[in-house]
């Protein structure tokens, strides 16, 4: 007996279908057989469950009026949890619209998302390609592999599948900082223009401005911002004054969006003491970083300071270059980008003259000298390039490393001593292994100049290219999508 979906009552959870019983499902004139254990895996909200009759009987049969190839995908996937394809590719966009409609577009999500990054066994997946002529300036990813790219006056937001969902045009000529705040606000930022703004990107509007201000000091006049980052609870976002002779790093309630105080206020009248051009929230820790890089004619300085806001002070402090400081600890070199992660309690750097990368120990900052110089074994793979625009990424317990257009990952090697508790670990120069991902020749030469990771993806952004790379693990099968 054929029935229509609509035709079955709801069921309720006091009476739930028989997991047991076969049930017949009718796509577009195609039948097919399954049990009612598999439709469950679709969850308590999804048409198919809901379209279950309250007493399976091996003579009922649902209809629906849906393309039956697209569905032959779906119900593969609620029976193995895995997406592969049989006969024809299919659109993807087709294949989300078409989960969407019977509401299993959470278990489609989950097995179309990419393996676990592992930087040594990378490959190029796609490209993200932008509206207009501007390259990106600025990107964020969210948890779900979700993309929010700033290139010129415009925002553009990717969503799970990396579909383009909406282009928003701001009030920048740059866009120089992102910041997801939800799934429909972006926090942004330039370094000419005044103030941090909240966009809604889906209904591509202005929701508000946040400017620092301070009636005691005229010299805070047109403050723009330079770099943005959050916890749970806070949103931070470091500001410059307009003759760049004062700035401060803002402290913003993220529910109420209402300014609730300010650190690290400094005069930026030397290399040392110029704004905060990278933030970065240490959970762990329950730490603020702030990176400040000044470069110019005369060279390259800067400082790496964390910040405890409870003490409402820097509990630690490095600056570079160094040489009036204690001899054993001079370094003359400075750096060019500064990572932290938690998960190795390390703060890594890349600097500006060698290229190399150093690692200093969360755990023992106190002591003479912290930084120890990842050490590439390997004769062949011992090389290092320097560079004002190197940049740092730090992203499932590996480091990854642009040296102009080249990508390099560092990955800890899986000694016995890699399984010991963080509490137990102890770091040397040779506990990191380098590998390369890619190379410039293979791009024509154009250096990175930024990278993103969420939802296991890397995303790279190169110079004068007009879109976004994206980097998966390889797929174990290769007909997946």
């Amino acid at each position: 007996m054929n029935r229509l979906a609509s035709d079955f009552p709801l069921v309720s959870n006091g009476g739930a279908p028989s997991r047991r019983g076969r049930v017949r499902i009718n796509v577009g004139g195609t039948v097919f057989e399954t049990t009612s254990a598999t439709l469950q895996n679709a969850g308590p909200s999804s048409l198919l469950v809901k379209s279950l009759p309250a007493n399976v009987s091996d003579h009922d049969e649902i209809f629906f009026d849906r393309d039956p190839d697209t569905f032959k995908i779906l119900l593969g996937i609620l029976r193995t949890g895995k997406l592969t394809l049989e006969g024809p590719s299919l659109d993807k966009n087709n294949l989300i619209e078409e989960a969407n409609y019977y509401g299993i577009v959470d278990s489609l999500a989950a097995a179309m998302a990419p393996r676990p990054l592992d930087g040594i066994d990378l490959q190029r997946s796609g490209n993200v390609f932008l509206s207009g002529r501007d390259p990106p300036s600025a990107l964020c990813s969210a948890t779900d592999g979700s993309l929010w790219v700033g290139h010129g006056s415009k925002i553009s937001v990717f969503d799970w599948a990396l579909r383009k969902q909406r282009t928003t045009l701001t009030q920048f000529n740059t866009v120089d900082s992102l910041h997801r705040l939800s799934e429909s606000h972006v926090a942004a930022g330039a370094v000419d223009f005044p103030g941090m703004h909240i966009y809604d990107v889906y209904n591509g509007t202005h929701s508000k401005s946040l400017i620092w201000s301070d009636k005691n000091d005229t010299r805070v006049y047109k403050p723009s911002v330079h770099s943005i980052c959050s916890s749970p609870t806070t949103l931070f976002a470091s500001f410059e004054n307009g003759q760049k002779m004062e700035n401060t790093i803002l402290l913003i309630d993220r529910v109420t969006l209402q300014v609730a105080g300010e650190v690290a206020r400094q005069n930026g009248n030397s290399g040392h003491s110029k704004v905060a051009t990278k933030l970065q929230w240490l959970p762990s820790y329950n730490l603020l970083m702030a990176i400040g890089i000044e470069g110019g004619a005369f060279g390259f300085s800067g400082y790496i300071r964390l910040w405890d806001l409870r003490q409402n002070n820097y509990i630690w402090e490095w600056k570079e270059p160094n040489i009036l400081g204690d001899p054993r600890t001079v370094e003359r070199d400075s750096f060019s980008d500064v990572t932290a992660d938690d998960s190795h309690a390390g703060i890594f750097k890349v600097s500006v003259g060698t290229g190399n990368i150093s690692m200093a120990d969360l755990r023992h900052l106190k002591v003479q000298g912290p930084w120890i110089i990842l050490t590439e074994t390997n004769p062949k793979l011992a090389v290092a390039t320097g560079g004002i625009d190197n940049k740092l990424l730090s992203y499932n317990k590996q480091l990854y490393c642009s040296h102009g257009g080249d990508l390099e990952v560092w990955s800890e090697l899986p000694m016995a001593s890699a399984c010991l508790d963080l509490a137990e670990k102890e770091y040397w120069e040779t506990s990191f292994r380098r590998n390369f991902v890619e190379h410039s020749r293979r791009h024509g030469g154009h250096e990175i100049t930024h990278m993103e990771a969420g939802g296991n993806r890397l995303f790279v952004a190169r110079k004068e290219m007009q879109g976004v790379e994206v980097w998966e693990t390889a797929r174990e099968v290769s007909n997946s999508i």
